[in-house]
């Protein structure tokens, strides 16, 4: 059975497109599955049709994207630079920060249900936490950067100002929070129901705190 799971997951490099989202650009959408003589859909509707219209969530589209930008100049910077024999270390970095990125879009989607905006706002917990996790994750993205283009460099990387900028990221780290996840247990959500848009928020929630985890891990293992 595990050979028909549909893969789910949005492409979080990809959130600021003008047009409004089309049926089969939805969270659930099968990719075989035809328009024409469909069976009713037992699958959630859209988290909502149009990024700009999720209203009071425009600094967390701002933020993303920022970070979209930053780690697409990370990428670049990684697969030109191949041949190094630090190149592995590199792409393992690279991938778990896209990872924390990937993680945190699902949770984007997640949030323009109206159920989810008592956790957002100033001072509460979910708002606070993401706000964290783009401030830690574009600062450690900024550090690997510089990292990156060291190694092109003929002066070569310079580590004791990555590990300096490691410490400095560190400060700004927030590991899984007990509060957001009881929050997050207390909205009302039917995890049952095959048409609830929410029935995966809480596994979003601790797929972001993982992804934030094996970053930081990784990190203090190279760097601490």
């Amino acid at each position: 059975m595990a050979a028909n799971k549909v893969n789910t997951r949005r492409d979080s490099k990809q959130m600021s497109a003008i047009p409004p989202r089309l049926a089969s650009q939805t969270r659930v959408r099968s990719p075989v599955q035809r328009e024409e003589a469909a069976p009713p859909s037992t699958l959630p509707p859209p988290p909502f049709e149009h990024e700009v219209t999720v209203v009071g969530l425009e600094w967390w589209l701002e933020a993303h994207m920022e970070v979209v930008g930053e780690l697409a100049w990370l990428e670049q910077l990684v697969e030109g630079d191949e041949g190094s024999p630090h190149a592995p270390t590199m792409q393992l970095l690279t991938a778990h920060a896209e990872a924390v990125r990937d993680a945190l879009y699902e949770l984007y989607c997640d949030a323009a249900d109206p159920r989810v905006a008592p956790l957002l706002g100033g001072g509460e917990p979910l708002e606070q936490h993401v706000r964290c996790c783009y401030a830690w994750c574009g600062r450690v993205v900024a550090m690997l950067g510089a990292l990156a283009h060291g190694m092109r460099s003929e002066a070569g990387p310079d580590w004791t100002l990555a590990k300096k900028g490691f410490r400095s990221a560190s400060v700004m780290y927030v590991g899984p929070s007990h509060r957001l996840r009881a929050a997050v247990q207390g909205l009302s959500i039917d995890s049952a129901n095959p048409t609830e848009p929410l029935r995966n928020l809480l596994a979003d929630l601790d797929a972001m705190f993982q992804a934030n985890e094996q970053l930081q891990g990784t990190l203090g293992k190279r760097f601490g």
